[in-house]
């Protein structure tokens, strides 16, 4: 599942920079793949990581009512070729309300009782999950007032959650393969 978000996101750089190294609108492409694709990949994600039936069954119907929710959007309320900041606050929030679950768990259940937590792959990619999404939804919440700020303290912002944004994707990319590097030794 983790692969598949590192996937996702890929393309969706990767594409999107390229329309806009030619000039062209890319915002269909983030809302396509990092409002819609990424939030349900991760709610799904979260459905994995979950031991109770009642959880996963809550949170991919979660995830596809949120996919039909940015199909109806894009249709019939907001031009998928505008940025849909809105529905990204509202997929921020399911997320946080996610991650903020599964720490629930980790504390109330015996889930990972036998563990040490900072050697659980599923803890560090929630922690970095809660991270980024608090700061990303806090940006694009308020991302009509940030484009008026000045462009200094606006690129500032950007590059703060560009920093931590790319810090989660190196730990999603990394949590899960250093332990199998580490048993070769």
């Amino acid at each position: 599942m983790v692969f598949s978000i590192l996937v996702l996101v890929s393309i969706v750089e990767v594409y999107g920079g390229y329309l806009a190294r030619q000039g062209i609108r890319n915002h269909w492409v983030y809302n396509i793949g990092f409002v819609y694709g990424e939030t349900i990949l991760i709610l799904t994600y979260l459905s994995v990581v979950l031991n109770s039936q009642k959880s996963k069954v809550i949170l991919k119907l979660t995830a596809l009512l949120f996919g039909i929710f940015g199909i109806l959007n894009s249709f019939f309320f907001d031009s998928i070729v505008q940025f849909h900041n809105y529905s990204l606050t509202i997929g921020s929030i399911l997320i946080i309300l996610g991650c903020f679950y599964f720490f629930y768990v980790v504390m109330t259940q015996d889930t990972y009782l036998d563990e040490k937590l900072w050697q659980v792959p599923d803890f560090w990619v929630v922690s970095f999950f809660l991270l980024f999404y608090s700061a990303s939804m806090m940006y694009f919440s308020f991302l009509y007032n940030i484009i008026e700020l000045e462009d200094a303290m606006r690129s500032r912002l950007s590059f703060v959650l560009k920093v931590i944004g790319g810090t989660m994707y190196l730990v999603l990319g990394l949590v899960y393969y250093i332990p199998v590097f580490s048993k070769k030794k």
